[in-house]
């Protein structure tokens, strides 16, 4: 048997990120040039960890892989959620590693689950802790089709209730620090407190009678990797790993660290490469290693030597868990003078507001549900599958009785109220260095979430008292103040009502000219229940009533608006109450009237005076689709602007060129012009749904002639687009390589990689080698004297070639 087994495992995991009244992340600029951060960390170690290359000394690539089908992993269920809508291709990948890993490693599939969204429990209620528990085993099985047999505790804080919760749902094990252990036996044996020996499964005896399988990770190849450059080289990471003795007793050894899974790419480029190579390495028998993930080991090695737990403890912080509740002096560092004396108070406010919530949940619970917190476990089903039937079947199975519409909306805004007291304790709003940092603030609008749920359920308004527990919680920025300023400034304005919801739709209504009878806006559904539409000239304006309802919760609030777009970013209107029928049509008399004598400023007073205080403007708009409404209202003005610009580039093409043949300087103006010109031209070449390269490398001349560069990172980027476009094109009717588009599309390539900007060609690179796949085929042909198969290997090669792609397949 192998004496040294190896696994590495990647925690992957962001924080909930999204508006909790939106149920949508806003923009984060700090994410630049990516949307939010969680694209920009997809982007940056989740898709490349799916398709890692493998070089050789030339650095050609030889070989695409899947990092996650051959080593362990968790991922957290709130980052699951966000791929499945955002990066279903990364999604997909996960799912299928676990099933490939299953076919690897015995049966037995690397992911393991998560506490739901990364709470620390041992500072969870005895509720939390079993909610978050069974919420992250049923998104676990959503997902992957099993059940875990693993479960990834967050920041791997643990005590002795954490295990047993696990253990009550039927997790085996689950992975921790070196240190976390107390004290260690083999069987029969005294008791050790020397540093455990993390080279094997250890079995933990919980006072329920129940155990767990405890796995302590090699800690200093595990910190190597994470923060001392270890990933520089994938042969390093491995010898490091299995830099070991046998173990005490003569069974496998098992060598393993545990991260945090954006080391590979993201906190480290290149990483998931460095991975790749070390996964490559074992898996192809270095040294007489094996590859395996935990749940493999386990049942190959059982447990047989004992451990006691280190109680209230992580991997995070040494002090225990007081990172998550005290000024203990850990934090993220480069802020000298800093402190987070702000986590105490921060703690003791969500602490009070979570028993407001229970205590809400109890006694108006009781009056809609059998068992209250018997539905809140259950809710997790309603979160997996956002429908109206996922709705009716919980409320049915649930309900004390039948409900109607009004206790419905009492019944799911309790159980949304529930869903957002857990929210509020992910771990990140502590972790990090100041109370108005971006996951802090997150956490407090979750707060605001529970608060504003809490009145609406009628438990009484709290909000005020929150409010004066945060003020306790000082900021180190003299602008942000204390807890109250926070709030005032980050956490209030964040807030989306029915009204908010109106008014984006309102003026997504006058500029976009949407005809549609409903639209979704993020969380809410809205209903056109009247409109009227009216155009005098350039302006126009829109009218109607509107009925706003909640997806989650079923809340409905009816609406009416009025408002005018006099062109480009000038528009204006308002918001109110609906008006009585009669009103109403008064209301709308007298804006048509006015439109009908083309009187824009009567119609503004018409609004004005019915519409007091509530004036829509495109900063009504709700943060996501802000960008593309505007593109829409600036988009005359711009392409009026671009085709000025154009003609004035034409007719001054031939004295910029004599400018430039002479060695003369060529003024400003007419060089901007020039450089706007083509780049426009050559993006809207390269985002046309038949791309041109022969016409890209047109361009390029032509601007080399007038000494402009078309080299820029924004033309790269659409350079790259459009080469996936046509390699889709590659393989057409009957399954045959089109000769014809493999041409253009080597044509392409090449010139894409002489650009200075770097074209992006990861996507390119992955569709190439999954054609290069054919190479063996075709080149069996061409031996049988197929002279386009001929043609077609030699093109694939090329094309290989220029990718930086060894075509040995």
């Amino acid at each position: 048997m192998t004496d040294k087994w190896v696994c590495i495992h990647g925690h992957f995991y962001q924080p909930p990120r999204e508006n909790p009244w939106l149920e949508a992340i806003e923009p984060q600029p700090s994410a630049h040039p990516y949307r939010d951060w969680n694209e920009r960390i997809t982007a940056e170690c989740y898709r490349p960890n799916a398709a890692a290359r493998v070089v050789d000394s030339t650095n050609h690539i030889i070989e695409i892989v899947d990092n996650y089908q051959r080593m362990s992993f968790n991922v957290g269920p709130t980052l699951m959620s966000w791929m499945e809508d955002h990066a279903p291709d990364v999604h997909a990948s996960l799912v299928e590693a676990d099933r490939a890993s299953a076919r690897r490693f015995g049966g037995h599939g690397s992911a393991m689950a998560q506490a739901y969204n990364h709470m620390i429990l041992p500072l969870a209620s005895a509720r939390d802790l079993a909610t978050q528990t069974r919420w992250g085993i049923a998104d676990f099985v959503h997902r992957y089709g099993r059940k875990p047999e693993g479960m990834w505790l967050a920041e791997c804080a643990v005590d002795t209730a954490s295990l047993e919760a696990l253990a009550a749902e039927g997790i085996t094990f689950t992975v921790l620090a070196p240190y976390q252990a107390r004290a260690w036996r083999p069987p029969g044996g005294e008791w050790r407190t020397d540093p455990v020996d993390p080279g094997r499964a250890y079995r933990c005896a919980l006072p329920s009678g129940r155990s767990i399988d405890l796995f302590f990770y090699d800690g200093q190849t595990a910190q190597a990797v994470a923060f001392e450059r270890l990933l520089a080289n994938g042969h390093q990471i491995i010898s490091r790993m299995t830099a070991r003795g046998p173990i005490e007793g003569g069974a496998p050894a098992l060598c393993h660290i545990a991260t945090d899974g954006e080391t590979y790419g993201h906190h480290h480029r290149y990483g998931d490469m460095a991975l790749a190579w070390a996964l490559s390495q074992v898996e192809a028998g270095w040294n007489g290693t094996r590859l395996t993930n935990y749940a493999e080991f386990r049942a190959e090695v059982p447990a047989t030597w004992e451990v006691l737990l280190a109680e209230n403890t992580s991997w995070s912080c040494a002090h225990g868990t007081a990172r998550w509740r005290e000024n203990c002096g850990c934090n993220s560092g480069g802020k000298p003078g800093w402190n987070q004396a702000w986590r105490r108070p921060l703690r003791d406010a969500l602490d009070w507001l979570r028993d407001q919530s229970a205590a809400a949940l109890e006694n108006v619970g009781r009056l809609l549900f059998r068992d209250p917190w018997g539905a809140r476990d259950a809710y997790i089903d309603v979160v997996l599958r956002r429908s109206p039937e996922a709705r009716d079947q919980f409320l049915t199975t649930h309900a004390a009785h039948e409900l109607d519409a009004a206790e419905r909306v009492r019944a799911l805004s309790l159980m949304e109220m529930t869903r957002h007291a857990m929210l509020m304790y992910t771990s990140c709003g502590w972790f990090f260095d100041d109370l108005s940092g971006i996951e802090t603030v997150q956490c407090m609008q979750y707060a605001a979430r529970v608060a504003e749920l809490i009145e609406e359920i009628g438990g009484g308004a709290v909000e005020a008292e929150l409010v004066d527990r945060l003020a306790l919680a000082r900021s180190n920025l003299a602008s942000e103040g204390d807890g109250r300023k926070v709030w005032a400034q980050r956490v209030r304005p964040a807030r989306v009502d029915p009204e908010k919801v109106c008014a984006h739709v309102a003026v997504h209504t006058l500029v976009e000219h949407d005809a549609e009878k409903s639209v979704d806006v993020y969380g809410y559904h809205v209903d056109f229940i009247d409109r009227i539409e009216r155009r005098s000239g350039r302006a126009r304006m829109v009218a109607g009533t509107v009925r706003v309802r909640s997806r989650l919760t079923e809340a409905a609030t009816s609406l009416c608006f009025a408002g005018l777009h006099l062109g480009e970013q000038h528009v204006t209107g308002g918001v109110r109450a609906p008006m009585e029928e009669r009103a109403w049509a008064r209301v709308i008399d007298e804006l048509t009237g006015a439109f009908k004598t083309a009187d824009v400023f009567a119609a503004q007073r018409v609004i004005d005076h019915h519409f007091p205080g509530a004036q829509l403007s495109l900063s009504a708009l709700l943060p996501g689709s802000r960008e593309r409404v505007i593109a829409a209202v600036l988009g005359d003005a711009i392409a009026e602007a671009e085709a000025e610009l154009a003609d004035a580039y034409d007719e001054h093409l031939p004295l910029i060129r004599w400018l430039v043949a002479h060695e003369l300087p060529v003024p400003d103006v007419l060089r901007t012009t020039a450089e706007s010109a083509l780049r426009r031209r050559v993006l809207a070449n390269m985002r046309a749904a038949d791309p041109s390269f022969q016409q890209l490398r047109d361009h390029m001349v032509e601007a080399a002639e007038v000494r402009v560069s078309l080299d820029t990172p924004e033309i790269a980027l659409a350079a790259s687009e459009a080469l996936v476009v046509l390699l889709d094109r590659v393989v057409g009717e009957g399954e045959e390589v089109d000769l014809a588009v493999l041409e253009i599309v080597t044509a392409a390539a090449e010139v894409a990689s002489r650009m200075r900007s770097a074209v992006d060609l990861w996507n390119a690179q992955n569709a190439t080698w999954r054609l290069l796949a054919r190479l063996p085929e075709l080149h069996q042909r061409s031996a049988a004297g197929d002279v386009d198969a001929a043609r077609a290997a030699a093109g694939l090669e090329r094309l290989a070639g220029t990718l930086r792609l060894a075509a040995k397949r």
